[in-house]
């Protein structure tokens, strides 16, 4: 069975052959070495030997080779039965290897092992093949995630040391104490992310022949914590004092409570971005404080605009036409940011202190602001609105994203659902129907003939009103 894309696979014979290539193309055509070893391992191993002695120069590259096996390279002769020109690739630590026949290094003694490439080196290369293919705030988290936590306790391993079990106990220890700011035990969410960037790296240094396969990781349980979500006295208390105050910021608020964006959407949000005509706001930008991984900035931080959290964060959301029109009347000419009528952006953590002072005056319990997220999503649902549709409008890529995390059914909505089991019941009779049946039942108990009385009724069979 062969290998797919390494050009390896097993022979009838059952030996493994593997496939390299000789020389420069002729006529078009490429030209190909077999390489055969008695297993997967072996034949691979032949294989990167031959690119290898290419590389360093000890071997022509259109030489004729015919390997036959690390039996040979040992010195064994199990394998006198191939023919050809047996001129054989020194593989690395082997002291036994031939070179190629009357080579004047066929006496010299075989270098020395490469030491394992250090988990670092892995780490590096995996950063650098990220940095163009990820967004700057992505970037800065997995190097935040590296430099504070892999590389301190992983960095100068090994790669060939690097287990199952070395990464149970990475993870352990970091879900116990692993916050850098606190000490504290980290969040479920951190762990996890921590394993998928180490699970990264682990394959790209596979795929780079760094180690051979990379080891499995270790699952880890992520419990979702429930969500605050304001209730509906809450809601009210903030909506009075949102129309009390009737600030630029309130409209940032009230977008939040009826359209779902994210605190990042909202502050980069402009008014020729809100379509009256249609009834729809179009998500395109978002504004996010990210590390300075370059220690360029000198708080070591930055604000960055950029393109929303995913694909499908890309969007439009319908707003009702009640908030249309009030943010009709309030819109402001020209290109300003809704959340602060001007040309300048508000950044989120001064968006979200603003918001705590606001719920504070309205008398309201601290919430964040992605608890108006969650409310509007949890809203939509007791309406009746689709979780297909509100998965879209929340800019999730999966609907059980939306389920599992943002609809949370109040205790009102869970009454009326249950109530719905009893609909149509008339009980006014209840307790007339509970004694005739527990006067059949006695009839049955005395010996009575279960026919003779009508549980239904409380008659006798035959009797009639």
């Amino acid at each position: 069975m062969g290998r797919r894309g390494e050009n390896i696979r097993r022979r009838k014979d059952g030996r493994w052959e593997a496939r390299v290539v000789q020389g420069s193309p002729v006529n078009g055509r490429t030209n190909y070495k077999f390489l055969y070893g008695k297993t997967y391992q072996e034949a691979k191993s032949l294989k990167k030997a031959y690119y290898l002695a290419l590389e360093t120069g000890r071997v022509a590259y259109n030489a004729e080779y015919s390997i036959r096996s690390t039996d040979q390279l040992t010195g064994s002769s199990d394998n006198s039965h191939l023919t050809g020109n047996h001129n054989a690739i020194q593989l690395p630590g082997n002291p036994a290897a031939l070179q190629p026949t009357g080579s004047p290094a066929a006496a010299q003694t075989p270098p020395a092992p490469a030491p394992s490439p250090l988990f670092r080196d892995a780490t590096e290369g995996w950063l650098n093949s990220k940095k163009a293919v990820v967004k700057d705030s992505s970037f800065s988290y997995y190097t935040l995630m590296v430099r504070n936590h892999i590389l301190p306790a992983l960095g100068d391993l090994p790669l060939a040391e690097i287990t199952p079990q070395r990464l149970s106990a990475f993870l352990m220890a970091q879900k116990a104490g692993g916050s850098v700011k606190t000490g504290r035990p980290m969040k479920d969410k951190t762990v996890a992310d921590l394993k998928g960037i180490v699970k990264q790296i682990l394959s790209w240094a596979s795929l780079h022949d760094m180690i051979e396969t990379a080891p499995p990781c270790p699952a880890v349980q992520v419990r979702q914590s429930p969500t605050a979500v304001f209730t509906r006295q809450e809601q009210s208390l903030l909506e009075a004092q949102l129309l009390k105050e009737d600030t630029p910021f309130c409209l940032g608020v009230w977008l939040t409570l009826y359209g779902g964006p994210r605190i990042g959407e909202v502050c980069a949000l402009k008014w020729e971005d809100i379509n009256f005509q249609n009834g729809t706001v179009q998500i395109k930008k978002t504004v996010s404080r990210i590390a300075d991984v370059d220690g360029g900035a000198a708080t070591g931080t930055k604000l960055i605009i950029s393109s929303p959290k995913t694909e499908c964060s890309m969007r439009s959301i319908p707003l009702p036409e009640t908030i249309l029109s009030y943010l009709n009347k309030r819109r402001k000419p020209g290109p300003r940011y809704v959340i602060t009528g001007t040309s300048h952006f508000m950044e989120p953590r001064t968006c979200l202190a603003r918001f705590k002072r606001l719920l504070k005056r309205a008398g309201v319990a601290e919430h964040t602001w992605h608890a108006l997220r969650h409310t509007f999503a949890t809203r939509c649902i007791e309406s009746g609105v689709d979780v297909k549709s509100l998965s879209e409008i929340m800019g999730h890529s999966d609907v059980k994203v939306t389920m599992q995390r943002y609809v949370h059914p109040s205790m009102d909505a869970k009454k009326y659902q249950v109530n719905k089991l009893t609909c149509g019941m008339d009980f006014r009779n209840a307790d007339r129907e509970t004694d005739i049946l527990r006067t059949w039942k006695s009839g049955q108990i005395s010996g009575q003939n279960s026919q003779e009385i009508s549980p239904v009724s409380g008659q006798k069979s035959g009797q009639s009103n």
